[in-house]
Formats: structure tokens, sequence, C-alpha cells
């Protein structure tokens, strides 16, 4: 949380110093509808990671975007994943290591906020699926061990792969530059979904948080 309060007003504090540099600068002739975008970023939460990702969309109102994404996140476990590896390791004299690896997928709409011909300011909400690897490994004096050798078999909270819905909700600051191109800073929240397998398998839900920066043209 401590980083998520010292990214909030970083973003904000870039906002106003572009607006403030770039109000005098004369707004494109032609307003392009569609952009497209590549991304990459840090995640925040209880494991750090890298995020990298893609982002299209177009125009239908004046101020309002419809857009996709997809994108990779490196690592999202969460604090009660690595609880329970950890205490699972300790019953059988072992340390652990655990990732979560989501690969996102959603669309939605974007709003854009006015403040310059060339900065824009925008709220995004979307809907998609996430699928989240997670894995758990198991080490014994430094060396990694399979975890039925040591008498254990981890659930799908632990170890498995599993599709679930994910929902986005974010913000950011689009900058214009060269008539067709962007740089875009933005801060991204995904929930992705519990959910329960045929099995009985339970699989919990995941929430991550990504600040990024993108590249992008528009067309």
């Amino acid at each position: 949380m401590m980083r998520i309060a010292r990214v909030v007003p970083m973003l904000f504090a870039f906002t106003l110093c572009s607006a403030s540099m770039l109000r005098a600068q004369p707004a494109a002739s032609t307003e392009m509808p569609g952009y497209a975008e590549f991304n990459a970023g840090a995640t925040l939460g209880h494991k750090s990671d890298l995020s990298v990702g893609g982002e299209a969309g177009w125009a239908v109102m004046s101020n309002l975007d419809i857009f996709v994404e997809g994108g990779h996140i490196g690592n999202a476990a969460s604090a009660d994943m690595e609880a329970n590896a950890t205490k699972i390791a300790s019953n059988v004299g072992a340390t652990s290591s655990v990732v979560s690896k989501v690969n996102y997928f959603d669309a939605g709409v974007r709003y854009r906020i006015a403040a310059t011909p060339t900065v824009h300011p925008y709220i995004a909400v979307g809907f998609g699926a996430a699928r989240v690897t997670n894995e758990t490994t198991l080490s014994v004096n430094g060396t990694v061990t399979p975890p039925g050798n040591l008498g254990v078999q981890f659930g799908s909270d632990l170890s498995g792969t599993e599709t679930s819905p994910f929902l986005l909700v974010g913000g950011g600051v689009s900058v214009s530059f060269a008539s067709r191109y962007f740089a875009d800073v933005s801060y991204r929240y995904g929930r992705v979904f519990p959910k329960t397998d045929e099995n009985g398998n339970s699989f919990n839900e995941l929430n991550t948080n990504r600040v990024q920066v993108g590249i992008g043209i528009k067309f």
C-alpha cells in the first residue's frame, strides 16, 4: 500500500507538469480516432515483478474510447499463497518459493478528461479473463526437491493453472507529440476472481497492480 501511495501523487504531478508545459501547443488539424501502444512497467503488491503488454482502441465519441488490452505479469503471488506454502514447507523441513504468472486480456471503455489539446488524463474500466499459473518450489538444504519426494501434494492454490474472470480499473495520462505519437503513464488495478473447478478444487482470488509506461501511435 505504501508503494501505491507514493505512485499516485507522482502520476498527478506528472499530469499537472505536462499540462503546464504543453498548454500553448496547437492541436493537430485532424483528430485520428484509432491508437495502438506497447507498454511495460512494474507490478506492485506482496511480490514485485515486471509486466509487458499492448493496447489498442478507437474513439466512439469526442472523449470516449473503446479498447482492448492484453499482457503478462511475471509474478503476482499473494501473501496468503506464500503463507500457505511456508506452512507446508516448515512441516517437512523445507523452504518454499512461490510464483503466480498472469496472462490477461480484457476489453472496455476509456473516458478522456479534457486538459489541453495534447494532454489527456483518463480513467478506464474493462472486463475479460486471466490465465493464472501458480508454481510452488520446495528446497531442502538449498536443493530443489520434488514435492512428492517429501510426501507433499499441492492444491490448485499453490500449483496449477486456471482461467478466471478479470476486472480492470485504472487511470493515467496520455501526452501527444510529433502529431501522430503519444506517451502514456498509467496505473492499472486488476482483480482475478476466485473459481472452483469441476473437481471441487478452489482457486483463490488474486489482486494485481501495475504502474506502466507506454509508447504508441495514432491512426
